[in-house]
C-alpha cells in the first residue's frame, strides 16, 4: 500500500512538472510568434515532450491559452493580498496595499497579459481568455471596493468604487505607467495617491 501511494505521488509530481514545462513553452512561443503562428508541435519541441503529451497534459491551443490566463487570475498572491486587506481599516493603507499587490501580480504575468491584449482579435479562444482575465481581475477589485465601503473609507458606493479602482489599478493603468518608463514602485505610489484623491473622504491633495 505504501509503495502504491509513493508511486502515485511521484506520478502526480511528474505530471505537474510536465504541465508546467508545457505552459512555459506555450507562453514563450505565443509571445515570440503570436497565437496564430505558434504551433502545438513547436510547443512540444520547446517543452521537450511528445506532441501527444501537450494534448494530454493541457490540451490544444485554446486550452493552453486559457490555462495561461488562469495562471494569472488564480495567482496565490491575490488571495494573500485580499486576506491582508481585510485586516486593514485605514482607507489610504488599503489603497497602498492594493496598488502594491496589483502591481506585483501584473509584473509577474506581464508577458501573458500583453499577449492576450495584442492577440485578442486573432482568435475567439484568445478573446475569451482575455475577457476572463479582465472579469476575474474586476471581481477581486470589487471585493476591495466592498471592504472600503464597509469600513466607511470612501465617498462613492461600491459599484462606483470598483470602477475607480479599475481605472487606477486595472491592466490599462499599469500598462500606461510602465509605458512612461516608470518603475513599478513609482507607478504604485502615484496610482495609490490618485486613487486616494478620487475615493477617500479626505483627499490627499497630491498633484499628478
Amino acid at each position: 500500500m505504501t509503495k502504491r501511494t509513493y508511486s502515485s505521488t511521484v506520478r502526480t509530481i511528474a505530471a505537474g512538472q510536465t504541465r508546467s514545462a508545457v505552459l512555459v513553452a506555450a507562453e514563450e512561443l505565443f509571445v515570440e510568434r503570436g497565437y496564430a503562428r505558434a504551433t502545438v508541435s513547436a510547443i512540444a519541441e520547446r517543452a521537450g515532450v511528445a506532441l501527444n503529451t501537450v494534448y494530454t497534459s493541457v490540451g490544444g491551443k485554446p486550452a493552453l491559452v486559457e490555462a495561461l490566463a488562469r495562471e494569472g487570475t488564480e495567482d496565490e498572491e491575490i488571495e494573500t493580498a485580499l486576506t491582508a486587506l481585510r485586516a486593514v481599516t485605514d482607507g489610504r493603507e488599503i489603497l497602498r496595499l492594493t496598488s502594491e499587490r496589483t502591481g506585483e501580480v501584473t509584473r509577474r504575468h506581464e508577458r501573458v497579459l500583453n499577449f492576450l491584449r495584442d492577440n485578442a482579435t486573432t482568435d475567439p479562444a484568445v478573446a475569451a481568455a482575455a475577457e476572463h482575465s479582465v472579469e476575474r481581475y474586476r471581481e477581486r477589485l470589487a471585493l476591495v471596493a466592498d471592504h472600503l465601503v464597509a469600513v466607511r473609507a470612501v465617498r462613492p458606493d461600491a459599484v462606483r468604487t470598483e470602477q475607480i479602482l479599475w481605472f487606477y489599478f486595472g491592466q490599462g493603468a499599469w500598462r500606461t505607467v510602465r509605458g512612461f518608463g516608470w518603475s513599478w514602485e513609482d507607478g504604485a505610489a502615484w496610482l495609490a495617491a490618485q486613487a486616494a484623491d478620487a475615493l477617500l473622504h479626505t483627499p490627499t491633495g497630491d498633484g499628478p
